[in-house]
């Protein structure tokens, strides 16, 4: 049986494999690397 990680691990190989330029592959890499870094804190709100 195959883990979680295994499948999320073929699920992004997936989504950059799909991107159709490099600069779109690293982009989609450097968002899920900030999303897999984040400590929980929230978002600076900017009101006008």
């Amino acid at each position: 049986m195959e883990t979680i990680l295994a499948h999320a691990q073929r699920l992004v190989y997936t989504l950059l494999s799909l991107m159709p330029s490099v600069y779109q592959q690293e982009n989609l890499e450097a968002m899920l690397g900030l999303f897999l870094q984040a400590q929980g804190y929230p978002l600076v709100q900017v009101y006008e």
